[in-house]
């Protein structure tokens, strides 16, 4: 019992250490001014841009209905074409070769190149058809595009698209932003009472494990809590996106069962990664001199990995990363965004993650024990895992 007294005190003392109302509700302003700001650059940037003006000569195309491009007759000398061109009043000076080939004069590079030669290429499709006798009334039933509905066996789990991929991201970005939250803290701390040789006078008091699992334990609250408030400000910019502009959440990441499961995921990646940092920093003197600062970006790979969920969520690479406990954290949250996985892959991926966070935790307490007190040169690679899968006796 003393030792589970002793993870709660220093759990407690390191929560509070960094935790601030103050600064989480400054937090929060700074995140919806930001998200203000750079949708109201958006906006302007896109009504501006949304626009492309383009002067043609010897052509006659029609944009279609709610596109981008607006045509205007060209100037009829090379002077004024020039001199519109220059001033931004037209974006690119459209022609026909004799030969059925296009010009297209331009100040600067053409972002809407490919939607332009589409466009053309309709043209020109149209003018072959016409010109082998087929009636207007026929090649407009000829280059209808054929409607698609797409329906769900189960209307309540529709899915939107678009909206389920930026919040399968979103999940992974808040993962992502509380582990190296914790990452920054834990480095800060356990360093910086190294370096103070505190750590003596800490042993002589609690067990190095205890001591170890309450610094994750604090910090991991901590990184949750600042998780929360990151949430709750792209709760409200999603609020405000779908009353401006009909943005909405896809229902399968609104549902309870998603929300338990990517607080049971953040919550074990966050110790899983917390318990291995927290044994590299017992290792480390310095982190701004160290060569260990490198593994600072490891967490980056799962993320990484995680693409294919995104790309194929129920192949066989985006299973694999559901279940293996380095990358179930961000893959499995986005499987349940995104598919459906089913009870029995959850519950083998939490099980195995649970056992890595286990496993995980009793490695970094042994390296804890003897890297927190060990000064100087810095222990190998092979050091420190001879140190995690010893036993030793208390």
């Amino acid at each position: 019992m003393s030792d589970t007294r002793d993870v709660c005190i220093v759990a407690q003392w390191e929560f509070g250490r960094f935790f601030k109302w103050k600064d989480q509700l400054i937090s929060l302003a700074l995140f919806l001014l930001v998200s203000g700001v750079w949708a109201g650059a958006a906006l302007v940037a896109g009504s501006r841009g949304s626009t492309v003006t383009i002067a043609i000569s010897g052509i006659d195309v029609q944009p279609p209905a709610g596109g981008r491009f607006r045509f205007v007759p060209a100037a009829p000398d090379d002077a004024t074409r020039a001199a519109a061109l220059r001033r931004g009043d037209v974006q690119g000076l459209l022609s026909r070769r004799p030969d059925g080939r296009f010009d297209l004069i331009v100040a600067k590079e053409p972002r809407y190149r490919s939607e332009l030669a589409a466009l053309l290429g309709d043209v020109v499709r149209r003018e072959r058809l016409e010109a082998t006798g087929v009636t207007p009334e026929a090649l407009q039933r000829i280059l209808e595009p054929p409607a698609l509905d797409v329906r769900f066996a189960d209307p309540a789990r529709e899915r939107i698209g678009r909206a389920e991929k930026i919040a399968a991201g979103v999940c992974v970005g808040i993962m992502l932003m509380a582990v190296f939250t914790s990452l920054s803290y834990l480095l800060i701390g356990i360093t910086g009472e190294k370096q103070l040789r505190v750590t003596e006078s800490v042993i002589s008091a609690i067990s190095p494990q205890a001591w170890i699992d309450g610094k994750v334990l604090g910090i991991t609250a901590y990184s949750l809590v600042s998780a929360a408030n990151v949430a709750l400000g792209l709760s409200l910019v999603g609020l405000a996106a779908q009353l401006a502009s009909g943005f909405a959440w896809p229902s399968a990441a609104l549902r309870p069962a998603v929300a338990l499961v990517l607080l049971l995921y953040t919550m074990l990646g966050l110790l899983l990664w917390n318990a291995f940092f927290a044994a590299v920093a017992a290792t480390v003197n310095d982190m701004y001199t160290s060569s260990r600062s490198s593994l600072t970006f490891l967490p980056l790979l799962p993320v990484v990995l995680s693409v294919a969920v995104i790309r194929d969520p129920d192949g066989l690479v985006a299973r694999f990363l559901a279940l293996f406990p380095l990358t179930s954290a961000p893959a499995l949250p986005m499987r349940m965004v995104l598919s459906d996985p089913g009870l029995l892959e959850i519950g083998c991926s939490l099980a195995f993650l649970a056992g890595a966070v286990w496993l995980m935790r009793r490695m970094a307490g042994r390296i804890f024990e003897l890297g927190i007190l060990l000064y100087g040169k810095e222990p190998t690679l092979a050091e420190m895992v001879r140190w995690a899968t010893e036993r030793r006796d208390r």
